[in-house]
């Protein structure tokens, strides 16, 4: 009897170090892969949810005389995100405001700007083109020059907060575009 008891107690010990090993190394384990997984779901929560791809803004030494209260900013908005972001406008120190843009033609066909009230809507995952002569954000009210070489930077309103980007300032002598008047929202 009493050599089962030993028997019986060794086991229970090498049964008790052999679960202690397997749980510490079942830990080592589950923390080395939980660590990665965290911080990927870190970096991807850090990743911003909307870029400004290759953004450039139109220099003021392209602008004709006295036509410095605004320029256009260009590039590739996109959308890392898996629902759309709607952009509505935003500021910028470069100027008093930032707005969103629209091409459209007017009574008499021909082309010109203005002010789009309801932004720019970047879709889930895709991207949404800001061009010279087409749809583009528009720093208004400037209140310092935007030099070749430079860059300018804008905080976005978007519906999923504001988002900070910058345009590099590139000299840009095309797309003297027209701009009408800034509708009324009873319009």
């Amino acid at each position: 009897m009493h050599a089962r008891t030993v028997l019986a107690g060794a086991c229970a010990g090498l049964l008790t170090l052999t679960l202690a090993a397997c749980g510490g190394s079942g830990s080592s384990t589950s923390d080395a892969t939980s660590t990665p997984a965290a911080s990927t779901a870190s970096a991807s929560a850090s990743a911003p949810a909307l870029t400004l791809v290759d953004g450039w803004a139109k220099s003021t030494d392209s602008m004709p005389a006295g036509s410095m209260s605004m320029t256009g900013v260009f590039g590739t908005l996109t959308n890392a995100t898996d629902k759309d972001i709607q952009v509505t406008g935003g500021m910028s120190p470069a100027g008093s405001m930032v707005e969103t843009h629209e091409t459209v033609k007017n009574a008499s066909g021909t082309m010109q700007m203005q002010k789009d009230l309801d932004g720019f809507t970047v879709p889930a995952g895709g991207t949404f083109v800001l061009a010279p002569g087409a749809n583009h954000l528009m720093v208004m009210g400037l209140t310092q020059e935007l030099k070749v070489g430079s860059e300018v930077t804008l905080t976005l309103d978007t519906d999923s907060g504001p988002v900070e980007v910058t345009a590099s300032v590139r000299a840009f002598p095309g797309a003297q575009e027209s701009y009408v008047p800034t509708p009324s929202p009873s319009q």
